[in-house]
């Protein structure tokens, strides 16, 4: 069976784990997918500015891949 997530921004279809890194900004749940903490938590990363994000339209909260990664690298 092949690991799949329902991701924002792909009409709602099932997608697989590589097909994340296609997307060029992800949501906040796609960053709680990829580093498999809760999304309190990634809000509290944001509040005390320990992670790489941007706000979007109407203030949502956008991140980028690559951003995420190194941040989890420790880069």
């Amino acid at each position: 069976m092949v690991n799949t997530m329902n991701v924002q921004g792909v009409n709602h279809e099932m997608c697989t784990p590589e097909m994340l890194f296609d997307k060029l900004i992800w949501g906040i749940d796609e960053v709680c997918y990829y580093t498999k903490y809760a999304k309190g938590t990634i809000y509290n990363f944001v509040s005390k500015g320990e992670i790489p994000y941007r706000r979007g339209r109407k203030r949502k909260l956008i991140f980028i891949p690559k951003e995420i990664i190194d941040w989890l690298k420790g880069e």
